[in-house]
């Protein structure tokens, strides 16, 4: 399909009949539902029940063509509720099922569609206490902070269909905004962990996900989720692109990169005076692009589903393809709230747009927005140049995902330049490797990040990572500058590092994953016949080796799986020799190494033209 050549109307009605072929199917093949040869009700799907009951609710209620078919369908979804009722449900499960419901009752057919006792069922089984001990303060069993948002969602659509007192989602509000207040500080950004700065993708979301809520429940926007919405949507406008990508760094990108920017950009409309006309222009014509990277890219026709996992493809563990039917439901519903949210504004998505003004309005260099500045610094490097978005996170990522290719402190652009999900390349950091086997890298523990002129930026450590541990672990004895400079299209990285004396280095390395193909080696530069990045320049790190690498066809797994149709799911692991990023496979990794010559005084550096 050529994408330039489909209308936005026609991406809608794609959608449309996308949900409805996945409803029937739903309808018809009940439990032994399969997508891509993957058993749709496995037990690794935990969200995948109130999914279904989300999006067909939806469904049945506003793509019936006749007052007939209408009704025929929201029999076939009693059935399917029926059906979902009997699955183990969590979390987001839960909020997705809840969510379905107060459209049925809002709609006036819950009575109709719902029964008696499938209702008595969920009262007893949607439940937030399942994840939060209400006893010991609120405390969450074995989740992320972020899921005080998930509590709240919950026992809000509780309130409002009727089942619980009305209180509960103030008090789960409450304990998320004292979260952010204590992790975040004068920033507004919240740090998924406990202090050890992990920002990625969802500490911009998460205010949007709250609007979300508040908006659809009625509830009154806190200040501070206000504030913090406005922060996340002039970020998302600075990454705004007309290919329609989106975030480009974190785990559980892929589709979900484009899904959050989507989200961010809908809240910000929809709650008010949250954006200027000329920037409200921008997300729109942003959106148009992501709404259309959503239904044209990561729709695979031959899969019939979307596609975050094979053909080069890979997303992280976590969203794995076990989770293939949950992801088609999720996705396309996150898709129909946002143009949902640009419709009740005034604005229909199916129309096309003139969008030349708006692009004007964002300038090419460079932008720094700060996470968090207590005993470390976190902050987020953008750099626009020709159309050009890069991102440079300098984040922790916590345990575990400090030292994986996707929190490194390495400019990332989807398309030129990705990182492979779950693994530990240390692709364009340099590695510092000691004589009992010990790596270390400039990663995790940032004292400053400052831009030193228009075209660079500094950050200084005063100690190295140890990688390979579960968790950052700091090493004293080598400290580091490294800078950062942009100009053009061409991007640079000097790391001088400050070796103290005794410490028993031994040898200095790097590597380096990317898209282009078939490289040239002269002396310390070496260049792509084809792809993205032109060519990648080196200074003192030895002379590079370069190998192709091909793409993994399945991610590996713990245990053999008897028969994926219907057997009982193991949990996908990414293999450290896999290359495959969100948006296809690398073509070649180079690698340097070299031994330590006793320098006190280390100086490395590498650039990148594309």
């Amino acid at each position: 399909m050529d994408e330039k050549n489909v209308t936005n109307r026609e991406c809608m009605e794609l959608l449309r009949k996308r949900m409805c072929s996945l409803f029937w199917k739903i309808a018809e093949e009940k439990e032994n539902i399969t997508i891509d040869g993957v058993w749709g009700y496995n037990e690794k799907a935990q969200f995948v029940g109130g999914k279904v009951i989300n999006l067909c609710s939806y469904v049945a209620l506003s793509y019936g063509q006749d007052k007939e078919e209408r009704e025929q369908m929201l029999g076939v979804l009693s059935e399917i509720i029926d059906m979902c009722s009997g699955m183990k449900m969590e979390t987001w499960g839960i909020l997705n099922g809840l969510t379905g419901l107060y459209r049925l009752k809002m709609a006036g057919v819950y009575d109709q569609v719902v029964s008696r006792q499938t209702e008595k069922h969920f009262i007893e089984t949607m439940d937030w206490h399942t994840f939060v001990d209400q006893e010991h303060d609120y405390a969450l069993i074995h989740k992320p902070t972020n899921y005080y948002g998930v509590a709240f969602g919950i026992a809000r659509w509780r309130e409002l269909l009727g089942w619980d007192e009305m209180g509960s989602s103030a008090v789960l509000l409450d304990h998320l905004l004292n979260h952010i207040s204590g992790y975040s500080g004068e920033y507004g950004f919240m740090d998924e962990t406990k202090g050890e700065g992990r920002f990625d993708r969802y500490s911009i979301l998460i205010p949007a996900e709250i609007t979300e809520l508040v908006l659809k429940t009625g509830w009154e926007e806190p200040e501070l989720i206000r504030d913090m919405l406005g922060r996340s949507a002039r970020i998302v406008l600075q990454m705004a692109n007309e290919e329609g990508w989106g975030f480009s760094y974190g785990r559980s990108i892929g589709a979900y990169g484009e899904a959050a920017v989507l989200q961010i950009l809908a809240a910000a409309v929809g709650l008010g005076g949250i954006l200027t006309e000329e920037e409200e222009k921008l997300a729109y014509a942003y959106s148009i692009r992501c709404i259309r990277k959503m239904i044209l890219f990561w729709y695979d026709e031959e899969m019939q589903s979307i596609n975050m996992w094979n053909k080069g493809r890979r997303t992280d563990g976590y969203r794995n393809k076990n989770r293939i039917l949950g992801e088609n439901l999720s996705l396309s519903m996150q898709v129909i709230d946002v143009i949902e949210e640009w419709k009740h504004h005034g604005y229909d998505c199916s129309q096309e747009i003139v969008d030349v003004d708006a692009w004007k309005t964002i300038q090419d260099g460079l932008s720094f927005t700060r996470f968090a500045k207590n005993e470390y610094d976190r902050g987020l490097i953008l750099y626009r140049t020709e159309g050009h978005v890069w991102s440079l996170p300098v984040i922790s990522g916590g345990t575990p995902y400090f030292d994986k290719d996707a929190y490194l402190p390495v400019p990332r652009e989807n398309g030129v330049l990705e990182a492979v999900p779950d693994v530990r390349h240390g692709s364009l950091v340099p590695k510092l490797v000691l004589e009992d086997g010990q790596e270390l890298m400039p990663i995790c523990f940032f004292d400053s990040i400052e831009q030193s002129d228009d075209h660079a930026f500094q950050m200084k450590l005063s100690q190295m990572c140890l990688i390979g541990t579960s968790s950052p672990t700091p090493r004293k004895g080598i400290e580091a500058v490294t800078t950062y400079r942009f100009n053009g299209r061409e991007i640079q990285r000097e790391d001088v590092f400050m070796i103290g004396e005794g410490v028993p280095l031994k040898e200095i390395c790097l590597c380096f994953d990317t898209f282009s193909r078939d490289p040239i080696c002269k002396e310390h530069e070496i260049s792509f016949a084809s792809g993205p990045i032109l060519s990648i320049k080196t200074e003192n790190y030895g002379n590079g080796t370069a190998k192709a690498v091909k793409s993994s066809a399945e991610p590996k797994q713990t245990d053999p799986v008897i028969d994926l149709s219907r057997a009982e799911m193991t949990e996908y692991q990414i293999p450290e020799d896999s290359f495959d990023t969100p948006h296809g496979s690398n073509n070649t990794q180079i690698s340097w190494s070299r031994p330590w010559n006793g320098e006190q005084k280390l100086r490395l550096s590498w650039s990148i033209r594309f």
